[in-house]
């Protein structure tokens, strides 16, 4: 995997264009925190009565790659209405299509998405709006009573088509009694019930209905993740691969220190020759940078041969974001979606800084998107994950307190990632930007990284 991982990388970097200078179930917390400074960003047209943000959770497999991301809606609007009766449910349903055909096109191409749809939206053909690839996560209009025929014959049909059609944790209710022959499988949320309770049911679904697959959602730690993976659970979603524990003690491992003295010596402008003189005293760094470079370059005459030439080949930028990736991808835990995260959340803050910023600062803004997960992938507290690295105050100050001209914007991409609405506007407003920008700009960062990683990432 670690091969093809590379191999991948190196594509999404080959490929990169350079930076241009110019039904929620979470409660959203208290807007609050830092605001950029307004020389930085440019004024955009607020959009009046917009429909919220568009939030993604990851859905991975048992190898914890990427399969696709279920979609929702969060906002003002969303949350005032979403407690109204059908027709409401409607709206909501296609608003949420609507948001995902205007943004996420290009995405949909590579990956799978989820979204929940209540049951009378079947009846009215929004599904086929989307591509057949995607999933449809169906809530029940009544679970106290079976489905309708025009139900069944309704999922019966978007299968047909090359829908999948899951139930929403509705196991043990007369409406899923009705309609499960028909789909694909069941969603169980485990932040509805105790790990021991989910463990029960998921038991009881694999004895009473063996053909039918399942999942988890909100899945909030390993140890959660491998109990119903035993369980025969085959994707997961939740927060457990970014979840930061009590890491006080840790100690950094002495490749990273490797790794963190190779980039100090790129940013202090070190020749090829020094730099190639501390890599080759790593065999194994210096395979890995040559089978880099050779992947993304494949357009060449000749093959790459010296760690010199590479250095040469690559430049400064290309081989900063390469020794940084080494960090992530390189350490303990997450398999290939902690990169992709790292590597989404890296690519949108660059996204947000083109054309607005200069192409220096779309540059840093992409390295500080890849070092804010560093203690994810290292394990050790992120102050002392950085230590090593000597950064420039301003990274420093939007990596450990979100303040400086970076700040806030890593406390954007932080809030998107969360799905925390409220916050979202509030740093919108300070940073004059629109929602519809925030959602085009996210949906590209994760349709760059999923075309860029097709090896390990394919469904």
């Amino acid at each position: 995997m670690f091969h093809s991982l590379w191999s991948s990388l190196s594509r999404l970097f080959a490929d990169a264009p350079p930076p241009t200078d110019p039904s929620a179930r979470r409660r959203d917390p208290p807007a609050t925190g830092t605001s950029a400074p307004s020389s930085v960003f440019t004024t955009e047209r607020q959009d009046e009565g917009a429909p919220g943000l568009l939030t993604r959770t990851e859905v991975m497999d048992a190898g914890l790659n990427i399969r696709g991301y279920e979609f929702a809606l969060r906002g003002d609007l969303r949350e005032r209405i979403r407690a109204q009766g059908r027709p409401v449910r409607d709206f909501l349903d296609d608003m949420l299509i609507s948001q995902l055909d205007t943004h996420a096109g290009e995405l949909l191409r590579e990956r799978r998405a989820w979204l929940q749809l209540w049951e009378g939206s079947l009846q009215r053909g929004i599904a086929e709006r989307l591509p057949p690839r995607t999933c449809l996560l169906l809530a029940p209009d009544n679970a106290t009573r079976p489905a309708p025929p025009e139900t069944r014959s309704r999922i019966a049909s978007l299968r047909a088509a090359g829908f999948e059609v899951w139930l929403d944790d509705c196991f043990g209710t007369p409406w899923f009694a009705s309609v499960a022959d028909h789909a694909s499988g069941i969603v169980l949320r485990m932040a509805w019930r105790t790990p021991n309770e989910t463990g029960a049911m998921l038991g009881k679904l694999r004895q009473d209905w063996p053909g039918l697959r399942r999942a988890a959602w909100e899945v909030a730690s390993y140890e959660d993740q491998a109990l119903v993976a035993k369980l025969g659970c085959s994707l997961f979603s939740g927060g457990f691969v970014t979840h930061r524990g009590n890491w006080a003690g840790n100690q950094l491992s002495p490749q990273v220190l490797h790794v963190a003295t190779l980039i100090n010596k790129v940013r202090a402008d070190a020749d090829n020759r020094e730099m190639a003189a501390v890599l080759k005293q790593d065999l194994a760094m210096s395979y890995r940078l040559l089978r880099f470079v050779n992947t993304s370059t494949q357009g060449l005459n000749h093959a790459i041969s010296s760690i010199e030439q590479g250095l040469m080949v690559l430049g400064q930028s290309q081989l900063d974001r390469w020794l940084t990736l080494l960090l992530l991808t390189g350490s303990a835990g997450g398999g290939g979606a902690l990169t992709e995260m790292a590597l989404s959340r890296a690519r949108f803050l660059e996204l947000l800084g083109q054309g607005r910023l200069n192409a220096a600062d779309c540059e840093r803004l992409f390295v500080l998107g890849l070092f804010s997960m560093l203690d994810v992938a290292l394990k050790v507290p992120l102050e002392d994950a950085i230590t090593p690295l000597r950064l420039p105050d301003d990274m420093n100050l939007a990596l450990l307190k979100h303040k400086g001209p970076f700040g806030a914007c890593l406390a954007l991409a932080e809030a998107c990632e969360r799905g925390e609405a409220a916050r979202v506007e509030q740093l919108a407003v300070n940073m004059r930007l629109s929602t519809a920008r925030i959602n085009a700009r996210q949906m590209e960062a994760l349709a760059w990284v999923a075309a860029n990683s097709r090896d390990t990432t394919a469904a």
